[in-house]
């Protein structure tokens, strides 16, 4: 059998029928039946949600960043923090 690129694990798992019908499903309509890719994505969102909850978790339980942490996720994540909205009627300063 020809070995696959990138450093594979090979697993057995079981599963539900419905959830193993789901998967071949998905395999077949989306990467030609194979069924790995499937779990591959299955993965990824895992760990999407991972770090999401990860990053939660480091605000403490406040459930939302100070203007401080905030700022500091930006500049981490390569975002520029947006300048409140004027409101209406404001007098812009002139430079």
């Amino acid at each position: 059998m020809k070995k696959r690129p990138g450093g594979t694990t090979h697993l057995s798992i079981s599963l539900p029928t419905a959830e193993a019908k789901l998967l071949r499903r998905r395999a077949k309509r989306v990467y030609d039946g194979n069924v790995s890719r499937v779990v591959s994505d299955a993965v990824r969102y895992i760990a999407y949600e991972e770090g999401r909850d990860a990053l939660i978790a480091s605000f403490g339980g406040k459930g939302k960043p100070t203007q401080a942490e905030a700022a500091q996720l930006d500049n981490a994540w390569g975002f520029v923090a947006k300048a409140p909205p004027e409101s209406r009627g404001a007098v812009k300063k002139s430079a």
